[in-house]
């Protein structure tokens, strides 16, 4: 990998890697950077790396130059590096892609696809969730090519939660209402182990007129061990018209509630036989009814 790459915006940057240690160099761009400033570092753990990367802002209060925290990940068909980022809200960067994505080729497409990559596995990503590196390349080597949503459900489909979590949240940051970013972002977050943060994802969006927000909400409090919010959850869930059908979307809410499932369910029959009120035999001969 120590070789010169292009990005789409950010300009020519100059590769240098020693053991596991990365580092990358540019000059003017956009950004106006000065000779040989340091624009990428950071440690590999197999095909991600693991580090920051500078990146020039533009908006009021924003920082003109800003070291960001960064998961780059090397694609090892095509030699590819890529990055998501979330600025601050109002900043906008030039060498970013709808101001969040990040891509740089190399020049040497040959001598990049030639270079030995070792095999990928589980890793620890910037939220603190591990992700097998091969699939977050996968992932984020087709940015671009859908809708972030849905783009998202196929990557947390496929299994892969810290990459479909990036793709809601650019979801959500075009549409904050989007209920099906919300639930996939929530799910992402539980495949994750982010439970608290899946418990806040769902919580200040319940007002949304959506059912499988309050299954996800009830199955998020059913992995935080709070029981009775995960039943009350459950219950408006019902309310709101949801049934259990067996979704594959929705196995993991419907495995873990299935007793509480089978109570409300059983609870709601009583309740609409009651609405309905006794049934009178009919009247005929040989019946006492008079």
């Amino acid at each position: 990998m120590s070789s010169s790459y292009q990005g789409d915006g950010y300009g020519a940057v100059s590769m240098r890697v020693q053991g596991d240690r990365l580092s990358g160099t540019a000059t003017g761009g956009p950004c106006g950077f000065e000779p040989d400033t340091e624009v990428l570092s950071g440690e590999f753990q197999d095909n991600v790396l693991v580090g920051q990367v500078l990146l020039c802002q533009v908006g009021p209060q924003c920082e003109p130059r800003v070291q960001q925290p960064a998961l780059v990940v090397f694609n090892p068909e095509d030699g590819a590096m890529t990055a998501l980022f979330r600025l601050k809200d109002g900043c906008r960067s030039p060498v970013l892609k709808n101001d969040s994505f990040l891509l740089l080729r190399p020049l040497s497409h040959e001598a990049a696809a030639t270079e030995s990559v070792r095999p990928a596995s589980a890793v620890a990503t910037s939220d603190g969730a591990g992700s097998s590196a091969a699939q977050v390349a996968a992932g984020l080597g087709r940015q671009g090519e859908a809708p972030p949503l849905e783009e998202g459900q196929r990557q947390l489909a496929s299994g892969n939660a810290a990459v479909a979590q990036r793709h809601f949240e650019l979801a959500l940051e075009k549409d904050p209402r989007n209920a099906s970013a919300v639930v996939g972002l929530g799910a992402s977050q539980l495949a994750l182990n982010d439970v608290a943060r899946a418990v806040r994802t769902l919580e200040a969006n319940r007002g949304l007129p959506r059912a499988d927000v309050q299954l996800w909400l009830a199955y998020a409090y059913h992995r935080e061990g709070n029981r009775v919010r995960a039943r009350e959850a459950l219950r408006k869930a019902f309310e709101m018209g949801w049934t259990p059908a067996g979704r594959s979307s929705e196995a993991a809410p419907e495995q873990a509630l299935r007793e509480d499932i089978k109570d409300l369910e059983s609870l709601m029959q009583q309740q609409r036989a009651r609405k309905r009120g006794p049934v009178r035999a009919p009247a005929g001969a040989g019946n006492t009814t008079p």
